[in-house]
C-alpha cells in the first residue's frame, strides 16, 4: 500500500520543459530535412540546366558547321530545274541561302503560327543532305541523262533533290520513280537538259531549311511553362527541340576581306551580306524546369547587359562559338 502512495506524477513545469525540449529536437530535424530538399531541388535543378544547356549547344553546333553545304560543286554553278516556286527551292544556288536570321524579334512575330518570345533571336540554317540516308547511292545509268540510284534509297514521287558532283549541280523534282533489279531510275519532267552526265562518281542530296526560334513550351511535369527551342523544317513541319531554354541570341562573324578570318561580330541587323558569314556566336540562356530555391539571380549577358531573376528557378547562360565549315578558307 504505501508502494503506491509514493508514487507520483510530472508536475507542469517538467511537462512544460519536456515539450520545449521535445520542440528543440523536432525543429532541428525538420531544419536538416528543409535544408537537405533544397540541396537537392538545386542539384536537380543544375542537373536539368546542365543536361538542357549542353544538348542544345551540341545540336546546334553541328547544324551550323554543316549550313550552305550543297555537295562539291560551288553554289555559283548549281542551276535550279525544279518547277516549285517556293523562295527557298529557287534560292539553292545563290549567295543569299545558307545562313539568315532575325535580331530581337518584335511582339506578335510567328513561325508557322507560333508566337516568338519577342526580344529573342531565330537562326536559319540551310544546306543539303544524302537523300539515300545511307540506305543506297548513286549509279550509272544506261541512256544520258539518265539518274539512277540503288533501289534501296528511300527517294520517293515529288521530293526535291540536288544532283551534283565537283563540276556542277542541279535542282529537280522527281516526277516517279521506275524500278528494277537493284536499281532505282528517277524519272524528271521532260524537257530538262543537266550540265552534265550522273554517275557513281556523283551524290544524289536532299535540300533542307531548318528555322530555329524560342517559343513557349508545353507545360512540364511540375506544371510550369517555360520556354523552349524550337525547330520548323522546310515542308512546315514544327517541333520542340529542348524545353528550358528562356533565350537565344545570335551573333554572326563576318570576313569582310575574303582571308577566312572573322573581322566583324555583328547581330542579323547589321550584317549587310550574310554571304561573308563564316562564324556564327550563340549564346543561350537556360533555366531548369522546376524551383530550385534560389531567391535571386543576376545574369549577365555577353553584351554587357544585366537581369535579375526572383521566381526561383536556376538559369545558367552557355556560349558556342562556331564556324561554318563549308565558308572561308579557314
Amino acid at each position: 500500500m504505501n508502494l503506491f502512495i509514493s508514487q507520483r506524477g510530472l508536475s507542469l513545469i517538467e511537462l512544460m520543459i519536456g515539450i520545449l525540449l521535445g520542440s528543440l529536437l523536432l525543429l532541428g530535424v525538420l531544419q536538416i530535412f528543409q535544408s537537405n530538399s533544397d540541396t537537392l531541388r538545386m542539384q536537380n535543378g543544375f542537373s536539368r540546366v546542365q543536361e538542357s544547356g549542353r544538348f542544345a549547344v551540341d545540336m546546334l553546333s553541328k547544324e551550323i558547321r554543316q549550313a550552305d553545304f550543297w555537295g562539291c560543286a560551288e553554289n555559283k554553278n548549281i542551276e535550279n530545274l525544279s518547277a516549285s516556286a517556293d523562295k527557298f527551292y529557287s534560292s539553292i544556288g545563290g549567295d543569299d541561302i545558307g545562313v539568315a536570321g532575325q535580331d530581337n524579334v518584335a511582339t506578335n512575330t510567328k513561325v508557322e503560327n507560333i508566337a516568338v518570345i519577342e526580344g529573342t533571336d531565330v537562326l536559319t540554317l540551310s544546306g543539303a543532305e544524302d537523300a539515300c540516308a545511307g540506305e543506297g547511292r548513286m549509279l550509272n545509268g544506261t541512256d544520258k541523262g539518265d539518274i539512277v540510284v540503288s533501289d534501296s534509297c528511300p527517294i520517293k514521287n515529288n521530293d526535291i533533290v540536288i544532283v551534283s558532283n565537283c563540276k556542277s549541280g542541279s535542282v529537280f523534282t522527281v516526277t516517279s520513280t521506275t524500278e528494277t533489279a537493284g536499281h532505282k531510275k528517277l524519272n524528271y519532267p521532260a524537257g530538262i537538259v543537266f550540265k552534265e552526265e550522273y554517275g557513281v562518281d556523283s551524290k544524289i542530296l536532299t535540300p533542307y531549311e531548318k528555322v530555329f526560334f524560342i517559343a513557349s513550351g508545353a507545360q512540364n511535369t511540375n506544371s510550369l511553362n517555360t520556354n523552349s527551342l524550337f525547330m520548323r523544317d522546310e515542308a512546315g513541319n514544327v517541333q520542340e527541340l529542348v524545353p528550358g531554354i528562356d533565350d537565344m541570341q545570335v551573333s554572326y562573324g563576318v570576313d569582310t576581306n575574303g582571308n577566312g578570318i572573322v573581322n566583324q561580330w555583328q547581330t542579323a541587323n547589321d550584317v549587310i551580306s550574310m554571304a561573308e558569314v563564316t562564324a556564327i556566336k550563340i549564346e543561350l540562356l537556360v533555366s531548369s524546369d522546376s524551383v530550385a530555391g534560389v531567391d535571386k539571380q543576376t545574369i549577365t549577358r555577353l553584351d554587357g547587359s544585366k537581369k535579375e531573376y526572383d521566381d526561383g528557378l536556376l538559369r545558367k547562360l552557355y556560349v558556342a562559338t562556331v564556324k561554318v565549315r563549308n565558308r572561308g578558307s579557314m
